[in-house]
This record gives structure tokens, C-alpha cells and sequence, in this order.
């Protein structure tokens, strides 16, 4: 186990080995996902190689990158047994562009982020109908400005795995949008390594048709005096649609002074599709500053739409007010030109837009 893995505050099973996490239908990790999917995922495979990853435009070079910390499932540990190829990629400052496209078959790659002293800005794109399970490694150093988007579209099926180490006096933003209509099952943590550090976690998600989409956050407080935002919120349309997520505030005994909060909604729009929701925090230091969370699963409100056709708006127009409404305030946070675009976009075709606003 590496040394990292202190970050964790460590319960369970961590290990590279992914013959160690047993019976794969009774471990928690998997309670909510399909397991037919993740029984082909659970042993090592050989990638096809047919992702292609570009760094503002061009493909950058390969090389060694290790990964800051132990897989904690199964898929994840086969997947990085599988890893044909690992791009350590340093961020510079301003605006950065990364794609991982895969139209192909399954594949399995790793992309280690370093961001440099000051304010960047990078927004990194999941695409393709290829499966694949992807790894990705973040590290902001002591008193940077990080913003990292990840955007999740088409209709493979996709297993994510990414952490990010958060220095002394670092702040960190990590938003994140699954828009696509596959399989998708995204593991993200943050991990505080040194005092004085922000993390803030936003989330979008939206699960359509048939597809399944599963957001797992974790936030590790193990030095003092750091602070955490986790938001996220989902939708679902289609009666097969699935979304479940789960987060995950821990703090550790040496993190006197945390303010932890974690808030997750979820707006189901079809009769039959099912949402779950599981926030957890662990608290093992009474001095600390606050700590919360709030989750709910919910349907239109009668009261809201009745009060919109009151004012001559036709029930259709108002329920994709109400929709917009949902995520706008959200999605002004994340501050992600590329990000409100493609939500929009998404919208539009989905038919849930009312002009300006998504």
C-alpha cells in the first residue's frame, strides 16, 4: 500500500491486487450498479488502444505516472492492471483542453494532471460510443487556483476513476457533468494534504432512455483547517432510467478546524425511472467548524406548476421552467463556458429547454 493512502483515512479493502475485494455481489461498492456490466470489467483485460487522447489540439507524448492512491474496488484495480498507456501532462496556467476520445473497443488509460503554481483552468472531455475504464490523477500545488472540468458524453460504457491532492493553502474547483446515454459509473475524491485548503465539488448528471449513471464523491479531511463544498444534482427522463449517488465526508483525527457540507438533488421526470441517494459523514474530531448534509429524490412540485399556469404559461413550457430552474444556480457556480454549453446543447436535444435558459 502506498504512503498516500493515509489520505484515505483507510476502512476496507485498498489494494492494486484485483483478486482481493472477494465477492464482488456483496460489498457495498456495488449495491446500486448493474453488476452485469461490472462483471465484465472485474479482471484484467488488454486494451485496444484505440482512445485517443489530445492536449489542446495535439497528442501529447507518453511516459511513466503513478497513481497517487490504492484502487477500492474491483473494476478499479483490473482496470489499472489494464493500462496500455499513461500521459503525465503538466498544466499551465490559463485555459487548457484535454480530449479522450474512443470510438473503439475497450480500452484503459491513465492521464496524471499536474497544475502549476497560480490560476489554470482545464476542462477535459470523456467522448465516444467506446467502453473503457480511464484513471485520472490530479495534484495542485500549495497556494494554486485549480478549476478542472469533466464532461462526460456519448453512450460507452465508462468506469472513472480520478483523485485530486489538494496542497497548503490550495483551492481547488472540480466540476463534473454526465450527459451521456450509456453506462456511466464516476469515482472521484479529493484529498486534503496540507492546512488551509478549499475543495469545492460540483456536479451535474443527467440520466435518459436506458442509461445508468452512477457519481461516487469522496472528500478525505486529514490535516487542519480545510474546508469542503460538495454539490450535485441529477435528473432522469425515460421510465428505464437509472442514477444512483453516493458521498462521502470524512474527518480524521488530525483535522481540527473542518467545515465539511455535502448537498445532493435529484429531479425525477418520468414515472418509473428510479434515483438513489446516499450522503455519509464521518466525523472523528469534535473540534471542528461545521459539518452537514442534505439529500433528496423528488417530482414535479403541484404547487409550482399550478402557479405557472396561472400565469397563462402552458404546462409543458412550465415544467421546462421548473427544469431550468433546477440546475441554473448550480450551473453558475461551476463558471464553465464549456460546461454551460454543453448542458445546454444537451437540453435542447432532449427537448427540456425554453430558450435562455437550459
Amino acid at each position: 500500500m502506498k504512503t498516500d493512502d493515509g489520505l484515505f483515512e483507510p476502512e476496507g479493502t485498498a489494494s492494486f491486487d484485483f483478486g482481493a475485494f472477494g465477492n464482488m455481489e456483496k460489498r457495498e461498492e456495488w449495491k446500486y450498479s448493474p453488476l452485469d456490466v461490472a462483471e465484465e470489467f472485474k479482471e484484467p483485460f488488454k486494451p485496444s488502444l484505440a482512445a485517443r487522447v489530445l492536449l489542446n489540439g495535439s497528442e501529447p507524448g507518453e511516459g511513466k505516472a503513478e497513481k497517487l492512491l490504492s484502487p477500492r474496488d474491483q473494476v478499479e484495480a483490473a482496470g489499472f492492471a489494464s493500462v496500455g498507456r499513461s500521459f503525465p501532462i503538466r498544466v499551465p496556467e490559463g485555459k487548457t483542453r484535454i480530449e479522450v476520445k474512443n470510438e473503439g473497443k475497450r480500452d484503459s488509460l491513465f492521464l496524471s494532471l499536474r497544475f502549476g503554481k497560480g490560476k489554470s483552468d482545464a476542462v477535459l472531455f470523456f467522448e465516444g460510443e467506446g467502453d473503457g475504464v480511464y484513471f485520472l490523477d490530479a495534484a495542485a500545488p500549495e497556494e494554486s487556483q485549480v478549476s478542472l472540468t469533466v464532461i462526460c458524453l456519448g453512450n460507452g460504457k465508462r468506469f472513472i476513476y480520478d483523485s485530486t491532492r489538494i496542497a497548503s493553502g490550495a483551492k481547488v474547483k472540480r466540476n463534473l457533468l454526465c450527459l451521456g446515454g450509456g453506462f456511466d459509473r464516476y469515482s472521484s475524491g479529493a484529498y486534503f494534504a496540507g492546512p488551509r485548503a478549499e475543495a469545492e465539488m460540483n456536479g451535474i448528471y443527467f440520466a435518459c432512455g436506458e442509461c445508468y449513471t452512477e457519481c461516487r464523491i469522496r472528500v478525505a479531511h486529514s490535516v487542519p483547517d480545510c474546508k469542503s463544498r460538495v454539490s450535485y444534482r441529477g435528473a432522469l427522463i425515460g421510465s428505464s432510467a437509472r442514477s444512483a449517488w453516493v458521498g462521502e465526508s470524512i474527518i480524521g483525527k488530525g483535522a481540527p478546524g473542518s467545515d465539511s457540507y455535502e448537498l445532493n438533488k435529484n429531479f425525477v421526470l418520468t414515472p418509473g425511472a428510479k434515483s438513489f441517494s446516499e450522503p455519509q459523514l464521518e466525523i472523528k474530531n469534535g473540534d471542528i467548524v461545521a459539518a452537514g448534509h442534505s439529500s433528496s429524490v423528488g417530482y414535479f412540485d403541484p404547487i409550482q406548476l399550478f402557479y405557472l399556469r396561472s400565469r397563462g404559461i402552458g404546462e409543458e413550457e412550465a415544467k421546462r421552467m421548473i427544469i431550468s430552474g433546477f440546475f441554473e444556480e448550480l450551473l453558475s457556480n461551476m463558471e464553465s463556458g464549456e460546461g454551460e454549453e454543453e448542458f445546454r446543447a444537451f437540453c435542447r436535444k432532449m427537448g427540456v429547454s425554453n430558450g435562455a435558459q437550459a
